[in-house]
């Protein structure tokens, strides 16, 4: 695969300028033979409450968005352009100076340098939450009747999602622990929604058809005015709602399903 000419900066929470202090929060690369950036922006706000405490959690995923959307709607024709835009910046999320790299498959390097430099941490919380919601299945005893790390594609979008556990009652249940915080609750609550809509709308060509299984482990701090909003806004998008407090309801599905299904071990 030939190498492309590329450029990549770090976009950085800076509360206070003076102090040179952040927080990666997000990643732009720059392509220069075909004039094109990519960003990928972290929805995930636990390091920068861990660092500076509480923050207008609001006013920040705004930025995030706002930031996100300039890079992606302004046409950098040369690096320079890029250079300018970057030393434009004035508020509390500052993007680093650019540094060379090579190209291979922007989309594809996008991503491996967003988990390298800012998504670490995230994916550590991602991998104790699937290990968490398997220890539950396992001491429920169903741990035989659901299939493990499943990939599927998205139907109509260029990108799959992948779950720590998966079983058959009629659907292809995928079924992804989700952990909500009070500062991302929106996004992650709108990311399952379009994803379990899209699934449920189209059927996959070998696992007929699907639905997204979320089981939600809500800080303490959400209220449960607001788990009933989310769990009413994922009922209008065919997502199933469970949560970790009360595994229950999920368990016996699993367990009445294989029992239909004449499932006796899945591997």
């Amino acid at each position: 695969m030939n190498q492309q000419n590329g450029y990549y900066s770090l976009i950085q929470f800076c509360p206070d300028l003076s102090r040179l202090e952040g927080i990666n929060v997000g990643v732009v690369v720059y392509s220069l033979e075909e004039k094109c950036v990519r960003v990928r922006i972290s929805h995930d706000n636990s390091r920068i409450r861990k660092s500076f405490g509480k923050q207008d959690w609001t006013l920040l995923n705004r930025a995030k968005l706002s930031i996100q959307n300039q890079l992606l709607s302004q046409l950098f024709v040369t690096v320079e352009d890029l250079h300018a835009y970057i030393a434009k910046r004035a508020n509390f999320l500052q993007l680093t100076p650019l540094r060379s790299m090579s190209i291979a498959n922007i989309d594809s390097d996008v991503r491996a340098l967003y988990d390298r430099l800012v998504g670490s941490e995230a994916a550590e919380r991602r991998r104790r939450i699937d290990w968490q919601l398997g220890k539950k299945l396992q001491d429920a005893g169903v741990t035989d009747f659901v299939q493990k790390s499943v990939q599927v594609e998205i139907p109509n979008f260029n990108k799959s999602i992948r779950v720590p556990f998966a079983y058959q009652n009629g659907r292809y249940n995928l079924i992804s622990p989700v952990m909500f915080e009070p500062e991302a609750i929106l996004a992650q609550t709108g990311k399952c929604a379009l994803e379990g809509q899209f699934l449920y709308g189209k059927k996959h060509s070998s696992l007929g058809d699907m639905r997204l299984v979320v089981v939600a482990n809500f800080d303490d701090q959400i209220e449960k005015s607001t788990r009933d909003l989310v769990k009413t806004i994922f009922e209008e998008h065919s997502v199933m709602l469970y949560s970790f407090e009360n595994l229950d309801p999920l368990v016996d599905d699993i367990k009445r399903s294989a029992a239909i299904h004449a499932v006796h071990k899945v591997s």
